[in-house]
């Protein structure tokens, strides 16, 4: 665009300049007529007789012939300006257009060469409750490390990064503290089973202590399956 504007310019500056020289010519031969008029006169006047008049070569201007070579460059200085100003104007609307086609075709061609549509993640919280079947503790100093086995039934779903949380409370079943501890594998499908072990410090003055399941969703139902004697 800006070398269409200069060329413009510039072509315009050209044409301008060929129409001074032009009237400065006209005005110059204008001058000469008048000087060859007046001589003229002033010769009828102190030369009253006759005298042989030799014919004036006539001029061999065509006046079918073409413009004049000045004329002809300013045209072209034009022509030139016009055509890269038209050629800048078309640049500018191929690519403004094709840069709104590929802003349009660029999710289309995510889903047809980029990845495939992400698999809806497993759901972690089963409608079929967890089985805990096997649950122990023991102390060591202050510290209460609790262990046991959960189990998920076959008709259940599978559960993603399951935590066993384990909460203590003192004699009068109030809260004292809480432990948890991620379950191995972190993927537990139907029909599997896997032991936790959760260590909690600071358990001195503790009397009981509740087991529960979480996942990232939220807490994971279970149900107590160990066998008592």
């Amino acid at each position: 665009m800006l070398l269409a504007v200069v060329m413009t310019v510039v072509a315009w500056r050209t044409a301008r300049e060929e129409r001074r020289r032009s009237e400065a010519r006209v005005a110059a031969l204008a001058a000469d007529i008048q000087t060859a008029v007046a001589a003229s006169a002033v010769g009828m006047r102190t030369e009253p007789r006759l005298r042989a008049v030799t014919q004036t070569p006539t001029s061999n201007v065509d006046l079918f012939a073409g413009p004049s070579p000045a004329s002809s460059r300013s045209l072209i200085v034009v022509g030139v300006g016009l055509v890269v100003f038209a050629t800048a104007a078309a640049l500018i609307v191929v690519l403004s257009s094709g840069s709104r086609s590929s802003t349009a075709a660029a999710p289309a061609a995510s889903v047809s060469q980029g990845q495939p549509p992400p698999a809806p993640a497993a759901n972690p919280t089963s409608s079929i409750p967890l089985e805990l079947v096997a649950l122990g503790h023991q102390r060591d100093g202050d510290r209460l490390i609790v262990r046991g086995v959960i189990r998920n039934p076959s008709s259940g779903g599978r559960t993603d990064r399951l935590t066993a949380v384990v909460f203590l409370f003192d004699r009068d079943g109030g809260f004292v503290t809480s432990g948890r501890a991620l379950i191995d594998p972190a993927v537990l499908p139907p029909g599997g089973e896997s032991t936790f072990l959760v260590t909690v410090p600071s358990a001195a003055d503790v009397s009981r202590y509740r087991v529960s399941f979480r996942s990232d969703s939220g807490i994971v139902p279970h149900v107590d399956k160990r066998t008592r004697s």
